[in-house]
This record gives structure tokens, sequence and C-alpha cells, in this order.
């Protein structure tokens, strides 16, 4: 593995806010690469007719997502990591999500960027916002559990305005939910509380890769890292029924606010560096950017492996690249969390050759003593006697449900939830990072 990815990233050169706060973050998505149009009749088509040239073109798009912590400050990250031009947004805003494209009533609060309302990042590069206010988020005064129920579980809805045409977009396929586009050339409708003016929708995540909050300092924040199950496929769309999304119910109702659960999964990754990419970047070489850039990161949960047999990456290999992730996390005060893969058998291509390349990342995970905690995914969804994963758990959220032995749907996603030991985010277990982390090794 190469070492060069281990550069330092500046999300840990961090505004610090008020004392006794950081910033949290509250909703990540990591940036996968560019949109290139989608291979099915979809909505999409319509309001990107050219996605790799012109891309958004003098267009609104109003991006739904879900926050993990609710506070009354929060700030925007927004990427054009793999943009090719520089793209400029006339002006964003984010309200809170009523119905579809629809924000509720006065909700609706302008970002600004040093002060300005338009803000244009160069290819390659990620730009937070100023902080915002949003005054209508009620805090108790411990700022813990005192969150308004009727905006707590919500949805944000953050409007950007691209201001002539963008390029190809960077942007994150597997959203598992929707959001909602305007027409070319339709100009700034960010200001519009109402979804008339956006008729096209995708189940894309576009420009917007991070939400942070400022939450206490001795928040918690588990980062999810590794393939498609962590990314979600196969769960309940615009249902938050990933395995992180359960482990977050957990938590939270375990420890209220204390924790914060995001996640930086994309469908294909792998936990070794194959030959042949399968991605544009796999999450040994996007670790700096996507997982230790995670604002008040403190813990990870790797979910990867299942796919470097099929991309012909050797367990020991595999077990090396997380080896050494680890090591980094640790050498920064970050806690690693294990969880096994589940049973495959039954997958497409399996092989003896894959069964033990399966099994022997499992026993690294279980017995190595490398991480400080594991999930044990594989135990819980396995039938005891024949090792194929249940059919409860196998059947997927999907219309058909038909299973392919690799994903799990909403009862496996819960199941694998139950394996983590939330005892370990106790509040008095917590592992403060060192105030100046090093990312060379």
């Amino acid at each position: 593995m190469a070492a060069a990815f281990w550069a330092a990233h500046p999300a840990f050169a961090q505004e610090r806010g008020r004392p006794g706060k950081k910033w949290v973050a509250t909703w990540t998505t990591a940036p996968q690469d560019v949109f290139k149009g989608s291979s099915t009749p979809a909505l999409v088509n319509f309001a990107f007719p050219d996605p790799t040239t012109d891309g958004a073109n003098n267009q609104t798009l109003r991006m739904i997502v879900k926050p993990d912590l609710w506070g009354n400050t929060i700030r925007l990250r927004f990427s054009n990591t793999w943009g090719t031009q520089p793209v400029t947004f006339g002006r964003v805003t984010v309200g809170l999500q009523s119905y579809s494209g629809n924000l509720l009533p006065e909700t609706n609060t302008p970002v600004t960027f040093s002060g300005s309302p338009s803000v244009t990042i160069p290819p390659g590069q990620e730009i937070f916002s100023d902080p915002v206010v949003l005054r209508w988020v009620q805090m108790g005064d411990d700022e813990r559990d005192g969150v308004d129920p009727v905006i707590d579980g919500h949805n944000l809805a953050v409007s950007i305005y691209v201001q002539g045409k963008s390029g190809p977009i960077t942007y994150h396929s597997t959203a598992l939910a929707e959001s909602f586009l305007s027409q070319p050339n339709a100009g700034d409708l960010t200001g519009q509380d109402d979804d008339f003016n956006f008729p096209y929708e995708t189940n894309h995540w576009f420009f917007l890769d991070a939400v942070d909050v400022l939450a206490p300092a001795d928040t918690r924040v588990l980062v999810g890292a590794g393939s498609s199950s962590v990314d979600g496929s196969i769960t309940t769309p615009d249902n938050n029924d990933r395995f992180l999304n359960w482990m977050s119910r957990r938590l939270h109702a375990a420890y209220g606010n204390h924790v914060s659960v995001v996640n930086e999964g994309i469908g294909g990754d792998t936990a070794g560096i194959p030959q042949v990419l399968p991605l544009r970047q796999v999450l040994p070489q996007r670790f700096n950017r996507d997982i230790l850039g995670v604002s008040g990161i403190t813990d990870v949960i790797f979910y990867a492996g299942t796919n470097d047999f099929g991309d012909g990456v050797p367990p020991a290999q595999s077990i090396a690249s997380l080896t050494s992730m680890v090591g980094i996390l640790h050498s920064n005060g970050i806690k690693a969390i294990g969880a096994t893969l589940v049973s495959n058998i039954g997958q497409a291509g399996t092989t003896q050759a894959t069964y033990d390349a399966h099994n022997q990342i499992n026993a690294f995970i279980l017995t190595s003593g490398v991480f400080d905690s594991t999930a044990d995914f594989y135990t819980v969804t396995a039938d005891p006697v024949t090792k194929i994963l249940l059919p409860q758990y196998a059947t997927h959220s999907d219309p058909n449900g038909t299973p392919d032995y690799l994903h799990v749907g909403r009862a496996g996603a819960e199941a694998e939830a139950s394996t983590l030991d939330i005892n370990f985010f106790a509040p008095d277990q917590h592992w403060k990072p060192n105030a100046t982390l090093s990312m060379t090794k």
C-alpha cells in the first residue's frame, strides 16, 4: 500500500467555534465520481441532458438529507472533487423539508461563504460554508436531549443555484433518498418554499457532501467506512434502513445526542487496492478525504473486504490494508470497530478460494486484536448449521425481494446493528482525539 495518501487533511485545522464546542458531522456522503447520466429512463436525464459537458446549467438543485444530530448552528460542505472546471453557486439556502420538494414556511435560510451569497469552487476542491444559524431549531439548555421533536428526525433541504454551466457534476450514486431538480435555465429558485418548479427528481446527491453541527466537545462521531452494505444498497428507499441508521437508533436511545453516526460507504469499495480499480478511488486511496476528513471523528466502523475476492485482491493484502488504516486511526486517537462479512455462500461467482478468503478476513476481524471492538454480522445473520444467510435477512427491501446473498434488507440491517456494543460508546468510555493530529506514518 502506498503511504502517500496519508497526507494531512485540512479538516483537522477545524474552526473550533465556541468554548466547549466542536464541529461534528451530522450527515456525510462520499464524492464518488462525476454523473454521466442514467442508463435507464429517469427524470434526472431531463434535468441534465448533457451531463458530461454542460452538467447543471443555470438551474437549482434541491438536495434532501437527514441529519443524525440536530443543532441550531450548522455549516455545509460542497465538493467539486471530480469536476473538470470551476463551478459557481450563485445562491444557496437550507430549510426544513415538509414533503417532496416543499419546505416548511419560514425555515428557508440563506447560506453564505466568507460573507458572500455566492462561491466558486475550483476543480478538485471542496469548501465549507460560513456557520448558519437555524433560528427555527430550538434546543434545551444541555443541548443533548432537548431538541424540538417536530424537528428531530426530519430532513434538511439544501437548495443550490448553479450559475452558468457546472461541467461534470461530482456526485454520490446511492442516495436512497429522492432529491428534486429544476429544468435547465430555470434560474435561481432557492428562495421558493414550494416545489412547483422542480419537476425532475433523482436518487443521487450532487455537490453536497457534508453537513456539520456545532455540538458539545465530547460528542462521539461514528463513521461508516466500506462498500455497498455501508452505502445501504437494497435497503428501503427514503426510510433510512441501512445498518448504520439502525445503529444510530440504538445509540440515540441509549445516550441521546452524545453520538452522531454518518456514512462514507461506496458500492463496490474494497479494503485492498486491486490492480484494476472498480471505482475512481477505493477505501485506502480515499481514506484521507472521506474518513479522516469527517468533522469531529472519534470512531470508525469498517465493513470492507467482501468485494476484494472478486477483484483479485488476496486476503493477506486486504488484511494488511485494514491493519494499516486502523493503525493510522489509532495514531490519531480514533477508535476502530471491525464488522464481520455476512455469509457469501450462494453469491454469484463464489469458489472455494473466495470462501476461504471470506473466512480469513472474518477470523482476522474477530481474533487479531487489531480492532477496539467488533460487530459480528456474520454470526447473527447466518444459519448456524448451513452457514447460509437466513431467509428473513437475505430477502431484500426492494419490490421483488430477490436475495443476492450479498446484501441484506431491512430485517437484516436491524440484526446487524444489534451486534454493535453500545457500551463502547458510553460517555465515560470516551477517548478524545489528540489536539494535533498527525497523518504521517
